[in-house]
């Protein structure tokens, strides 16, 4: 028992490798956007999924390896999706602009 205590303590301590992406669009409120592993398969695991509102959204993952994700917007008849490196850190996107590290 006092082992087990001692393993939860252990891994509550760890570190969480946490990848955080703020983001700015116009005109797309009440818009999901998503982070999904794999874009090409409908299955593709989603990371993170949110709702646009008031021009901006934020999403969230733990990161267990650096990886090619991407941020895919749900527009009514299609999905419009950038490829983006899944590590550690807090990201920008501007929707002119892409990707951009804060």
């Amino acid at each position: 028992m006092l082992l087990l205590a001692a393993l939860l303590l252990a891994a509550a301590k760890a570190p969480l490798k946490l990848f955080l992406l703020t983001g700015t669009v116009r005109g797309r409120n009440g818009q999901r956007v998503s982070l999904v592993e794999n874009r090409m398969e409908q299955s593709g695991q989603v990371l993170s999924t949110v709702m646009i509102q008031n021009d901006q959204f934020r999403l969230s993952c733990n990161v267990e390896q650096k990886t090619t994700v991407y941020l895919v917007f749900h527009e009514e008849k299609e999905r419009k999706s950038y490829p983006l490196m899944l590590k550690e850190g807090h990201f920008n996107f501007c929707a002119d602009e892409g990707i951009l590290n804060g």
